[in-house]
């Protein structure tokens, strides 16, 4: 009972505290109009939002949600284009580009924190394998002097270095099935795998109170005992149009080794080019709107723990309110309390 209560007073004062964010912000610029916010009309009362806030997202038992944020603006010139105008109730907000960050987003990074939101970037092996197919496709024999296992240990070092303002790390990672492999190339796919995965993991160690998420095909990693140092695993449907193919997905995953008390289901908002019908759409109707209901049924082989939203940003201009289908999603996960 206390905790629905405070589900109910988390839903009634981010509505609040949302609108009283936005009377901070125009999408026209040039207009110097301020008004005083929830915040600073009520330092205290925001503070308890604050404190139930941080408990609710603490707490295990509602669905999580992930949101990926496209931050490669670095000179806004709209409140869309923040991660501070997302719903409070997001539990980790995805930066899809992380490595130079701009003082502001360094800044609302801290705001989020506060709410007890996470905020995180990827790594991903497919694109660092991509990367060094493009290098050495333009490199004769002679010129190629490093492998790709050494190009990937130093790629991750890098991108590892990005981590210091963030809660977290995705490891994204779709690999190949490695049950049709030779013995030779499987054994080379692994050693590559461990580089990838022990750099992660090495982090992880070091960085108490941090967390780690896969996102792709758990199936296709070799040494399923690393699956367990996930907090979730994500599924990417982002081409599905029938909702029945959520548990042939989910089904594909379910091998000897992967955990099945994790499963996040990523899809996408639609896209802002009005020409694609398709992404983001399952039939007619939103994706993630579907992809909430399909994960409040219940289920017995497998945990549905929550919905992660590629291009969370391009549901913030809706004619029923900012983030409108955002939230009508979370609400369908995890739903108001009635009397």
């Amino acid at each position: 009972m206390k905790n629905k209560f405070k589900i109910a007073t988390l839903l009634f004062f981010t509505t609040s505290f949302t609108l009283g964010a936005c009377s901070d912000w125009t999408d026209i610029e040039g207009i110097d109009i301020k008004q005083p916010n929830i915040q600073e009309q009520n330092p205290e009362l925001y503070t308890k939002y604050l404190e139930n806030l941080r408990q609710y997202k603490a707490d295990t038992e509602h669905k999580k949600v992930y949101a990926w944020f496209d931050n490669s603006e670095k000179n806004p010139s709209s409140y869309a284009q923040h991660i501070t105008s997302l719903p409070d109730s997001i539990d980790i907000v995805g930066l899809m580009y992380p490595s130079e960050l701009a003082a502001f987003e360094k800044e609302e990074i801290m705001t989020l924190q506060q709410k007890g939101t996470k905020v995180v970037y990827a790594i991903s092996y497919d694109e660092i394998h991509k990367q060094y197919e493009d290098i050495i496709s333009t490199q004769s024999e002679a010129e190629n002097e490093n492998t790709f296992d050494y190009f990937l240990s130093k790629e991750i070092e890098k991108q590892l270095a990005y981590a210091a303002p963030f809660d977290g790390i995705i490891l994204k990672f779709i690999g190949q099935n490695p049950k049709y492999m030779t013995a030779e190339d499987k054994a080379a796919y692994t050693a590559s795998q461990n580089i990838f995965f022990n750099a992660a993991l090495n982090w992880i160690n070091k960085n108490e109170g941090k967390f780690l998420s896969l996102q792709g095909k758990p199936q296709n990693v070799v040494d399923k005992n690393i699956l367990s140092k996930f907090l979730h695993l994500i599924i990417e449907m982002y081409q599905v149009t029938d909702k029945n193919k959520f548990t042939l997905a989910i089904q594909d995953c379910l091998e000897t080794g992967v955990p099945t008390d994790r499963f996040i289901m990523a899809v996408s908002t639609p896209s802002l080019d009005t020409s694609d019908t398709s992404t983001g759409f399952i039939g007619t109707e939103r994706a993630i709107i579907e992809t909430a209901y399909w994960i409040t049924a219940d289920t017995q082989e497998y945990d549905k723990c929550g919905i992660a939203i590629n291009n969370v940003q391009n549901d913030y201009y809706q004619t029923s309110g900012n983030y409108h289908n955002v939230k009508k999603t979370i609400n369908i996960m995890n739903p108001a309390p009635t009397k």
